[in-house]
């Protein structure tokens, strides 16, 4: 039932020389416009004007329908509400009827404050448009009652949503235009509301008879009464062995509310507390250990309640067997900088290590790749295991199906597609075992490789945890991809900006915190912006591309006001946007990683020298784009641990290395991992270079107790000075240093390490 708000007040005198806007409107059988090219002068009312950049369109509309403008001299000469008369010659864009505003274009003002129809409408209504002949409501300034947008976290700039009522759908069918600035950033209701904007239509292909989308012009666009809506940003902030706590927020004032179970009835109690607040915490304790519990969050007040999605939380266990990680590099790794007992896995064949985790499952196999060619053996397993019992489902790229995916297809595996185009499903990850009831044997892997044989030739990391906690976080996000957690896909499946922010983002495994984020809908950047707003030391990152202007200023940020240990290597500088030029204004530690094997990482390393500083590492499938941020399906975890970021130093410093870098790096203070090996120094230890000997470059290394101003020089056999490689003050802990001798011949020299509380020395060899 359409009904209209107001009647518009314009002097019949204009409209007797205009033509009517609904004669724009008929089309062929394409939904092309019958009379493109052609100029006509029309009369209306402005309803929007550059609210959409300051070439528009904007638009204006009679009583008859509506009509986009784009050109700047309309969109910046003319505001809502204006009475005006345009001439200009008739086009369309993308399905999108409009005049083409020019240079030989007219715009005439009558009176503005104008009064404005705005047209109630259904989704239905505007889906069966008699496009065929004519639109009779695109380009209208339109209102659709009691709305849900389907998506949780922010608005994002450019973005589209999925939005529906109670007569259907519309994909897409929002649009947050990057020049509403008011709406990009604020949080998604989760609420039904009623949404006023442009009805208009972008489809790429003929015919155009669908791509309608409504676009708001400012916040006020998006109408709630005074209920307290909930906005998508629930989640648990804190989860112990017998609680967990959840933190949210509302539009408005409202108490706060959970209510909990051991199944989607929520049948357990409900904690309530009746203070009426905007950003609430609820705590539910007293639970048992490693139970799944399912839980909404409500908030009331005078005006009417408003509730969440249904989520669920793990609770771990006080004394878990499980909690195991292992990190892999496919390349060689620097263990001269290794933790004792602490050196990470290089050179590993990634092939055998996830056909050995295929192999060891006994129930299920969830698998989320953005590729999957060459590995037939990978193929294989994988099949072998679904013949033996186990459940295997894959989630896919929406690409031309490759080889070995190809294998799993014709042995009867279901698979998944992306649904879109607009961005990527750019995970890798697999989970194992979690869909049975035995809690030991949950696994998941995830990393930079994708399952490609091609890729086992670029520079990539891989790491599997043992939790159950985090296979469940990663199996909801498989299960919104895949549409449920049934055996078979389905069309209730969820990509790129249509996604959830629907699991657990912070875990205790095996005495670690770590933190689990997916892409778009967690807001992936602004977690590694608040690690690096954290650090205060040093950050070391390996990249693929480095795209983000958000990441790199804070890192730039930091750099200014405390942290100078910034180095990082970037694999593809040219990309567009890219920040590698930034990072060389004002550091020179950052390289292009132009060297035969394709850098594929990405991940970063904060404070990874100073156990005290909470030790960071950030990895996954996120590379620290805008794309990763707000189109791809990703994948992130960051970890605080120190062995961790000790291991996944050493990865660093070789490609450093390799790179050209060669300031020190510090192992942190700390003792062994066994105990009965305890090889740290009690004082101050010069030792051996490695290798020795050498040619042209070795690495030197010592321990400081403390914080001292030191010299390391290198000095020939006649006892003359040949090289300075450091001087200033060097950190507590073991410091390594990389010696560069090509400028040297081959011989005996000897290396120094002296300050005024010692002098020490040692022998090393240039061997050419």
């Amino acid at each position: 039932m359409k009904h209209l708000f107001f009647l518009f007040f314009i002097p019949l005198s204009i409209f007797s020389q205009s033509t009517k806007i609904s004669e724009l409107r008929n089309n062929d059988s394409n939904g092309i416009p019958v009379d493109t090219g052609k100029v006509f002068t029309i009369s209306g009312v402005v309803t929007s004007s550059n609210h959409f950049g300051y070439s528009g369109p904007g638009s204006i509309q009679d009583s008859t329908g509506g009509i986009s403008i784009y050109g700047n001299g309309f969109a910046s000469s003319s505001n809502i509400g204006d009475s005006v008369t345009v001439t200009a010659s008739l086009a369309q864009f993308r399905g999108l009827s409009q005049l083409n505003f020019n240079s030989s274009s007219t715009l005439i003002k009558h009176n503005a404050n104008s009064n404005i129809d705005t047209l109630v409408l259904t989704i239905q209504e505007i889906k069966s448009q008699n496009w065929n002949g004519f639109e009779e409501y695109e380009s209208r300034l339109i209102r659709i009652n009691n709305v849900k947008i389907e998506a949780q976290g922010s608005f994002s700039s450019g973005s589209n949503y999925l939005i529906s009522d109670v007569t259907g759908s519309l994909t897409d069918g929002l649009r947050i235009d990057n020049d509403v600035k008011t709406l990009i950033g604020t949080p998604i209701p989760t609420n039904n509301v009623d949404i006023i904007g442009i009805l208009g239509q972008y489809k790429s292909t003929v015919p155009f008879n669908s791509g309608y989308q409504l676009i708001p012009r400012f916040k006020e666009d998006i109408l709630t009464d005074g209920t307290p809506l909930i906005y998508n940003s629930v989640y648990v902030s804190k989860l112990d062995t017998n609680s967990f706590t959840v933190k949210y927020t509302t539009s408005k004032l409202g108490n706060t509310h959970i209510k909990f179970g051991f199944t989607e009835n929520l049948e357990l109690d409900s904690v309530v507390i009746n203070e009426e607040k905007l950003n609430h915490e609820v705590t539910v304790s007293e639970l048992n250990e490693s139970t799944k519990y399912y839980f909404k969050v409500f908030s009331e007040n005078a005006y009417g309640r408003s509730s969440s999605n249904l989520y669920n939380v793990l609770i771990p266990t006080a004394n878990p067997e499980t909690g195991a990680i292992n990190v892999y590099f496919n390349f060689p790794v620097d263990t001269t900088v290794a933790i004792p007992g602490n050196s990470a896995n290089g050179n590993i064949n990634f092939v055998e290590k996830i056909i050995q985790r295929i192999n060891a499952a006994s129930n299920s196999i969830d698998m989320a790749v953005y590729s999957f060619s060459g590995l037939d053996d990978v193929a294989n397993a994988l099949i072998s295991a679904t013949n033996r019992g186990v459940k295997v489902r894959v989630v896919y790229h929406n690409r031309t199906t490759q080889n070995s995916m190809q294998l799993l297809i014709d042995a009867g595996i279901k698979v998944q597609k992306r649904t879109d185009n607009d961005g990527l499903m750019h995970n890798k990850f697999l989970i194992f075992d979690g869909r049975d009831e035995n809690l030991k044997n949950d696994w998941v892997w995830t990393g930079s490789w994708n399952l490609t044989s091609t890729e086992l030739k670029w520079k990539n990391n891989v790491i599997e945890i043992n939790d159950p906690s985090l296979a469940l976080a990663y199996q909801n996000e498989f299960e919104e991809m895949w549409g449920g957690n049934g055996d078979v896909p389905n069309s209730n499946s969820r990509f790129g900006i249509n996604k959830f922010d629907n699991t657990v983002h912070t875990f205790q495994i095996g005495g670690r915190k770590i933190e689990s984020f997916f892409s778009p809908s967690d807001a992936t950047e602004s977690k590694i912006i608040d690690q690096v707003k954290e650090m205060n030391h040093s950050i070391y990152f390996a990249t693929l591309t480095f795209t983000s202007d958000g990441i790199s200023n804070s890192i730039k940020n930091s750099h200014l006001y405390s942290t100078k240990d910034i180095r990082g290597i970037i694999d593809n500088v040219e990309d567009m946007g890219g920040e590698y030029n930034n990072f060389k204004n004002y550091t020179n530690e950052v390289f292009d990683y132009n060297l035969d094997a394709t850098l594929h990482h990405k991940y970063g390393i904060i404070d990874a020298s100073f156990g005290s500083s909470d030790p960071v590492v950030i990895t996954g499938s996120h590379n620290w784009s805008k794309a990763a941020n707000e189109i791809n399906d990703e994948n992130t975890l960051i970890i605080h641990d120190l062995y961790i970021a000790n291991q996944f130093m050493q990865e660093f410093k070789k490609r450093y290395n390799e790179s050209g870098g060669t300031v020190a790096f510090v192992i942190p203070v700390v003792t062994s991992l066994d105990s009965e090996n305890n090889v740290t120094p009690e004082s101050v230890e010069l030792f051996q270079n490695y290798p020795n000997p050498f040619n042209p470059v070795t690495t030197i290394s010592f321990y400081l107790n403390q914080n001292t101003e030191i010299e390391l020089s290198v000095y020939n056999t006649l006892g003359e000075k040949v090289a300075s490689i450091f001087n200033g003050e060097a950190k507590s802990g073991k410091n390594f240093f990389d010696f560069n001798a090509s400028n040297l011949s081959s011989g005996i020299y000897f290396y120094q390490l002296k300050s005024s509380q010692f002098n020490l020395v040692k022998k090393l060899l240039i061997l050419k």
